[in-house]
Order: structure tokens, then sequence, then C-alpha cells
């Protein structure tokens, strides 16, 4: 597996993606990445996977999928996901330091200097100084981009949401009162703007938890978005820290080890598609739950990076209370994980 060649597809690609890979057989740990149906890595795809692209691509939801007898995992996800926030406030700023804690790039528009400073030092990414409609002319839309609106005036915000109408995203919503946002849908509509998005805005903004001061208002902005984003029927994908980790150890000995939970029965703390990263220090990055079970996966994952152990591996874990050792345990269930020894090669392409 080409780890550097993986990671700049993810990263050079948006929309939706399928992963998929084959856990058993001649062709174990073989990986196919597909963008909106179509291969971008490999480049030129071969064998099981590359027989069975339509199947691949159909796929309606993640899970373990049955190709010519063969268990492959198949994982649907979005790119990137990323915060555009217009404005510059209190709350704007709350809602960049929450976003930042929970590992959401965002690019920040403040026609303000000083206010445009204010949310470089709150961590957003990008922020772009200058007229509302000209800095969003710069910013791509995508399914995986959240757009959040609170800006100083009416005006602005219908400046704001006339242009983020016709981008794509996964997610529009305005700070403000409901009579507020009863004139702003109305005026976009007279505008000629898309029904359906226009009534597809979240405005009022954030779930209803009574936030009264500007990081509580964030919050709830953050948690409407949260719950949008989780509502989908993929995975999480590699989020930055994941994938910022895979290109730094690439070519590294010993080669890391991915970790990725491909079924699950009963309670367990993470979901289809939570993933791990063993560095070749030992350290990791990210999480399959924590305790017990992931305390066996590590020890394995250490001995597949000593050469102990074979380099793919598919294997079933659980903690059930008749063993000494799973009491250690945060909670019961079982659960599959495909570790991989990400050894550094290069693709097939000629």
């Amino acid at each position: 597996m080409s780890i550097r060649e993986f990671a700049q597809a993810l990263r050079t690609t948006q929309g939706q993606h399928i992963l998929a890979s084959v856990l058993e057989g001649p062709e174990q740990g073989q990986r196919l990445l597909l963008c909106e149906g179509v291969p971008v890595w490999p480049p030129k795809p071969e064998g099981l996977l590359a027989r069975n692209l339509p199947a691949l691509a159909g796929c309606g939801a993640s899970g373990l999928l049955t190709l010519e007898g063969v268990r492959v995992f198949v994982e649907k996800f979005g790119g990137t996901s990323r915060l555009v926030l217009c404005g510059g406030g209190h709350v704007a700023e709350s809602v960049v330091r929450l976003a930042v804690m929970l590992g959401l790039p965002v690019t920040g528009l403040e026609e303000r200097p000083d206010y445009a400073d204010a949310l470089r030092r709150a961590g957003a990414e990008t922020v772009l100084c200058g007229p509302y409609a000209e800095t969003l002319a710069r910013v791509e839309g995508s399914a995986e981009t959240y757009f959040v609106v609170a800006t100083r005036a009416h005006a602005f915000d219908v400046e704001c949401l006339t242009e983020i109408c016709k981008k794509r995203s996964a997610y529009v919503g305005m700070l403000g009162s409901r009579s507020r946002a009863a004139l702003v849908r109305r005026q976009l509509t007279e505008a000629g703007a898309d029904p359906v998005r226009v009534e597809g805005l979240h405005a009022p903004i954030g779930l209803a938890i009574g936030g009264q001061t500007a990081p509580e208002i964030a919050l709830s902005i953050l948690a409407e978005i949260v719950q949008v984003k989780n509502s989908r029927q993929q995975t999480e994908g590699f989020p930055p820290a994941l994938l910022n980790a895979l290109d730094a150890c690439a070519g590294q000995e010993p080669p890391p080890v991915l970790v990725t939970i491909v079924s699950r029965h009963g309670s367990t703390p993470r979901e289809v598609g939570a993933k791990m990263l063993m560095l070749p220090d030992g350290k990791c990055v990210g999480s399959v739950g924590g305790g017990i079970m992931e305390y066996r996966i590590q020890q394995l994952a250490s001995k597949m990076q000593a050469g102990e152990a074979a380099p793919c591996q598919l294997a079933e874990y659980s903690a059930s209370a008749q063993e000494d050792d799973a009491a250690l345990a945060a909670c019961g269930g079982s659960m599959k994980v495909f570790l991989q020894l990400l050894k550094e090669e290069k693709s097939n392409e000629a």
C-alpha cells in the first residue's frame, strides 16, 4: 500500500467516498478507493475489487459485503468535513474554538479586519477578510461543507445565504430569531433562491438547549452540526488527525498498523468504521473503544510490527463477564477488527 498516494487521493478528491478492503483470501489487504463511483486509488485497479466495481459503487451503506465468496469491508464516507463561518462576533469566536476542539477545520469570513483577526486567534484555519459575496465566491462547497451564518446585520445574512444557496453543502444554519428567520426565508424565495434549499435552512440555528451565553449558543450550534453529520449511513472515514499521522509515518520502520472495526455486536463504545493507527513508536492515534479489547488489539499490532504475526489479520474480540480480565472493560459486546501493516509500496500505476 502506498500510504502517501492514498492520503493524497483522500485530500484531493471531494464528494462521496467508498473504500473497499479485502478481508480474506489470496488478495487479503487489497484496497480500492472510489470517489463518486470512480476509482481514484490505485489509479489502475486489478483483481477482485476491479471486477466488482458496479457492486461497490452501488453500496448504500457501510458494512460487510461478499464478493465471489470473499468478505469485503465497504466504507461509505464523505471528504474531510469543513465549517465555513460567516461573521466574527463573540458567538462566532466561540463556534471556532469549539469546532477546533471537535477536529473540524474552520474557514472564517468577515468584512472587518479586527474581527477577522479575532477569528484567527480563536483558531480558524483560514480567514478571508473582505465583502461577503466576494469571499464566498472563493469558497467551494461540497457534500461535507457546513455553513454557519452569524453576521452583524440582516442585510449581510441575506447576502451570504444568497451565495451559499448556489453551493453544495451538508448543512446551512443562520443565527437569529424566528421572525428574522421568516423574513430571510421570504426574501430569499422572492429573489429566486431554490425553495427546497430555503426550506432546509436551519434557522433559528442550533439545538434547543436554552443557550444564553456565547459559548452555550456555540454549543447548541455545534451539537446540531454533529447531529446532522452523524445521522448519515456512513463511517467517520479518515479524520484529519489520522490522515496527518498516516502522512508523517509513511516509510518509517517498523511500519504503522491500521486497525478498523468492520462489524460489532452488543454494546461497544465505537461504531463500525472507527479506526486506530499504531505508530512505529507504539503510540496510537484514534481509538477503537479503549478498555481490555483495545489493549489486546495493540498487543497484536505490536507483534505484527515485530514480524511475529501475519501482516494482515481479521480478529474478533469480546468482553464478557465470564472472562476475568474482561471485567476491566468499560462495557460488553464484541467486535471484529481488521489490522493491516502498512508497508510503503509503490502503486500499480505504470
